[in-house]
């Protein structure tokens, strides 16, 4: 009775989700098995083949949840970022989507006409850098990514209004 109960604690203490949830399913595949069959052996070898499969299983679908989960948090964040933006930091942005990239030489900047001051805040909230060219031949700006995809996804959701 002892080791039945030191069983059930560590069982009933489990954090790992897979394991939980392999346990349980495996637990209820070996009662009906039990149920149906009357045989002791039978319903310990469905819960040694059940078990690892489900655990595999469910562990897998719940790290995707996890993975999904904080990508959706992350992106929350970001576009909470965004939307605190100026108008000026929000043009330098939509140049850099316009021009299709998060990366602008210097010269192509220019061109541009954006503020000075958006660029500056943008530099100081640390969504704008500066960089070389691959070939270290330019200096340019780096936008970063996560930015350039929230106002990329507004722009193309305004184009196809």
């Amino acid at each position: 009775m002892q080791e039945l109960n030191k069983w059930a604690d560590r069982v009933y203490a489990e954090n790992d989700f897979g394991r939980s949830i392999s346990t349980s399913i495996s637990g209820v595949v070996g009662l009906i098995t039990y149920l149906f069959t009357k045989d002791w052996v039978l319903t310990i070898l469905s819960l040694i083949i059940i078990f690892p499969i489900f655990r595999i299983i469910s562990s897998g679908l719940h790290e995707k949840y996890q993975r999904n989960k904080q990508k959706n948090l992350k992106k929350e964040d970001v576009e909470q970022m965004y939307n605190r933006l100026s108008n000026e930091e929000k043009d330098v942005i939509r140049a850099f989507v316009n021009a299709g990239g998060c990366v602008l030489t210097w010269r192509q900047m220019n061109s541009e006409q954006v503020s000075s001051v958006g660029v500056e805040s943008l530099i100081e909230r640390e969504l704008l850098r500066t960089s070389y060219t691959a070939d270290s031949m330019r200096e340019t700006f780096v936008l970063d990514s996560d930015i350039f995809d929230i106002d990329y996804d507004k722009f193309n959701a305004i184009k196809k209004s």
